[in-house]
């Protein structure tokens, strides 16, 4: 049984709930890559949070920690709010996100900036997307999604984090649509020296999908 299996019972319980609910992101990709797992994000409608919290702290017992918050370093339009919930009896901490509008595994998804976090599960299969598979294939994080500045400076923050231990040596692609966010960036650090890995910048890499001014 893989760590993701042990939350089976969570996720059909808040599907109940919200028939679309999905766990995505780092949690599916370390599950997959067999790294530490830092915390569980489970997608659902905005709607149904309330009641999943309640849920997860009746049945399972976990309190949630803090207030309903948005993204650290920007917001993100398809976000409303989140929180984490921790359980006295386990390690690993629960982040409900709840979003605007519902949202299908695959639509949620291939919002995320890393083709490498572009991979989720719904309590069956584990859905990889082409992203993902070639960011594994390369060991590589290749940047999808930058809206604005915030959202790159985040991307590029969470790129070092996660590198800096889990992902130690994984490379960083900058698709040549994000040059001038890049740019931007390296004028207020010194990017090269920062990283201290291989760096690519330039068209030679996937093509970013459209992404709908609703995404």
């Amino acid at each position: 049984m893989t760590i993701l299996q042990k939350y089976a019972a969570i996720l059909g319980a808040i599907q109940d709930l919200c028939p679309t609910a999905h766990i995505a992101g780092g949690a599916v990709r370390d599950t997959i890559l067999e790294r530490p797992i830092k915390d569980i994000d489970l997608f659902l409608s905005d709607a149904a949070t309330d009641r999943a919290a309640q849920l997860l702290r009746a049945r399972y017992g976990y309190v949630k920690v803090g207030e309903w918050t948005q993204y650290e370093g920007f917001s993100d339009p398809a976000v409303a709010r989140l929180a984490k919930f921790e359980n006295a009896g386990e390690v690993i901490p629960l982040c409900l996100i709840g979003l605007r509008s519902p949202l299908s595994v695959r639509e949620n998804i291939e919002r995320f900036d890393f083709g490498i976090c572009m991979a989720a599960w719904d309590g069956g299969e584990i859905i990889r997307t082409t992203e993902f598979n070639e960011d594994v294939k390369d060991q590589t994080f290749t940047l999808h999604r930058a809206d604005n500045q915030p959202q790159f400076d985040y991307s590029m923050s969470r790129f070092r984090k996660i590198t800096s231990e889990r992902y130690a040596g994984w490379t960083l692609s900058v698709p040549d649509i994000f040059k001038r966010l890049a740019r931007e960036h390296s004028f207020r650090r010194d990017w090269y020296s920062d990283y201290r890995r291989p760096f690519d910048l330039g068209p030679n890499l996937l093509k970013p999908k459209e992404r709908s001014g609703a995404a």
